[in-house]
């Protein structure tokens, strides 16, 4: 029986089995989603900065009224929030570094901890967000 056939076929089954994404590819799309939440996060950081303002304003008019000591109070918290989601973010940016000089498994296993830490600002950003909208929709000019 003639085994040259099995050589020809070979390589082809061998080329079969290593389908998907190549360690570069996975990289780059892990990478690519870590961005892609932090530049959802930066599109927030204007809301985050109109709201502290907004906020801000407030509790300064609030406070020389004197009416209501536990609103100034509660104000007084969602700015310090607003501040802490802003330095999240801030602090995350400065900390990044892309993983260009890693080994895959290194950059790979970088990248899914700035993926949750990028998903952990975000989260933060958008509670402190939505909780700050909340203490000011009650004041809101419309």
């Amino acid at each position: 029986m003639k085994k040259w056939p099995l050589y020809l076929v070979f390589p082809l089954l061998l080329a079969g089995c290593q389908s998907g994404p190549s360690e570069a590819e996975q990289q780059e799309a892990l990478e690519s989603e870590v961005m892609q939440l932090h530049d959802v996060a930066m599109a927030d950081m204007g809301k985050i900065y109109r709201l502290r303002r907004s906020l801000t304003s407030l509790r300064d008019s609030l406070a020389q009224q004197s009416t209501d000591t536990a609103t100034v109070n509660l104000l007084n918290q969602q700015i310090t929030q607003l501040y802490k989601a802003d330095e999240a973010m801030m602090s995350w940016m400065r900390q990044y570094k892309a993983p260009d000089t890693l080994a895959h498994e290194q950059a790979m296993l970088y990248l899914q901890e700035e993926h949750t830490k990028m998903a952990g600002v975000k989260a933060l950003m958008d509670s402190t967000i939505a909780n700050a909208k909340q203490s000011y929709s009650p004041y809101e000019q419309k």
